[in-house]
């Protein structure tokens, strides 16, 4: 049992609570392959293999970065509970002596729950890494395959999200990402079903008022 469920004076409250923490010692936390693979790794920001896979590096750098932060707070608290252990040997006063162990459990439980976290960023960078080595043709990129391999990805991305990218970004990035004859397209067809974006209102306001 729990020391924490001590607080609570009700029997089946306690059994609740004590269902509770079985759950969440069983529960992964982290994100899903599913969930990575269709909302992380989608289709519509990442329709390329190279889009995805670029983002499953990313990911992994992210993962790696939250790695060593956890190894530090773990680290740093289990430093704290060796300083705890020899204050609770030389502690005379009963209360001080309990005292000290309490912080001691609190620094225990803290270093339990990094050590979850940790296993969810395993978790996760096994999926992020999987999409990585699933495509070893991009490992050795030159710049400009690289650089030819982004555009695309960015180009269909834009395709995918065209009125987001245009008001973002303008008709001079609509016309790099899908070229002049295509964004003129485009552009007859969105003012058509959709109409006018803000600013093309504001402009036209501009044009009456002169």
């Amino acid at each position: 049992m729990n020391k924490a469920l001590e607080i609570i004076q009700d029997k089946e409250d306690k059994k609740m609570f004590q269902s509770i923490i079985d759950l969440i010692e069983k529960t992964y936390s982290g994100m899903t392959p599913i969930q990575i693979e269709n909302f992380v790794l989608n289709d519509i920001e990442f329709p390329t293999p190279y889009g995805k896979f670029e983002q499953a590096k990313f990911e992994l750098v992210s993962r790696y970065q939250q790695l060593v932060d956890l190894y530090y707070e773990i680290k740093e608290r289990e430093i704290k509970i060796k300083q705890q252990e020899r204050k609770i040997e030389k502690a005379k006063d009963d209360l001080e002596k309990e005292l000290l162990e309490l912080q001691k459990e609190k620094l225990e439980i803290q270093i339990v729950n990094l050590k979850r976290r940790l296993k969810t960023i395993i978790g996760e960078a096994k999926v992020f890494y999987r999409v990585y080595q699933e495509h070893p043709e991009f490992h050795k990129l030159t710049p400009e395959k690289a650089f030819q391999l982004e555009a695309e990805n960015w180009a269909r991305k834009t395709l995918n999200m065209p009125t987001i990218f245009e008001e973002r970004y303008g008709k001079d990035y609509m016309i790099k990402a899908l070229g002049e004859e295509n964004y003129q397209k485009y552009l007859e067809l969105r003012r058509k079903n959709f109409g006018l974006l803000p600013r093309e209102m504001f402009e036209v306001k501009q044009l009456k008022e002169k």
